[in-house]
């Protein structure tokens, strides 16, 4: 069973494989910030600090939105404020093992 852990903090998640990160930490009483769950508006977007290959590969909506996130961050923090880290949405990455993230503002 993978266990997701949130960065800063003593919290972890023991979650089932191919659950969605979201709903996973959402069932097990954990609420990261959202918006429009369906991939759409970047709300959810989390850094993944250890483990971004232990979630699914990014589909096309979830890519999308994520090159916009990334870009928007660059314009507005500088290119070195993501270098070397992985964005994903948690309303749409699929947990198949262990990982450890934080909510992005």
């Amino acid at each position: 069973m993978p266990r997701v852990s949130i960065l800063d903090t003593e919290k972890y998640f023991d979650v089932n494989e191919n659950e969605i990160l979201y709903d996973a930490l959402a069932d097990r009483g954990e609420e990261l910030p959202h918006g429009c769950l369906s991939g759409s508006c970047g709300a959810c977007r989390i850094e993944v600090s250890m483990g971004a290959d232990k979630l699914s590969t990014l589909g096309v909506i979830e890519k999308n939105t994520v090159d916009a996130v990334v870009d928007e961050f660059n314009k507005t923090r500088g290119e070195e404020f993501l270098n070397g880290k992985t964005v994903r949405l948690a309303c749409r990455a699929k947990v198949l093992g262990d990982c450890t993230i934080k909510p992005l503002k």
